[in-house]
């Protein structure tokens, strides 16, 4: 994964890579907001709202619904 700072100064996207480090820009992607939600964007840039969504709270990333609860009996991912 290759995190690059968009266009807009609050936002930051997250590319797949391959083994050797190329960019697959075909693949989806991912949109970390300011507030921390995570959003998979197709290979355009469209935010796929209907697809899992995560919350990054702390040092913990969260899965959350379409309103943005967080889904504590989901499991979750530490950043260390």
């Amino acid at each position: 994964m290759l995190l690059i700072q968009s266009a807009h100064a609050e936002e930051k996207r997250i590319y797949q890579t391959d083994s050797l480090g190329n960019i697959q820009y075909h693949k989806p992607s991912y949109n970390i907001e300011k507030e921390g939600r995570i959003i998979e964007t197709d290979p355009i840039g469209n935010k796929q709202y209907h697809k899992q969504q995560y919350q990054i709270k702390g040092d913990n990333i969260y899965q959350i619904d379409s309103l943005g609860n967080i889904q504590y009996h989901k499991p979750s991912l530490m950043i260390k």
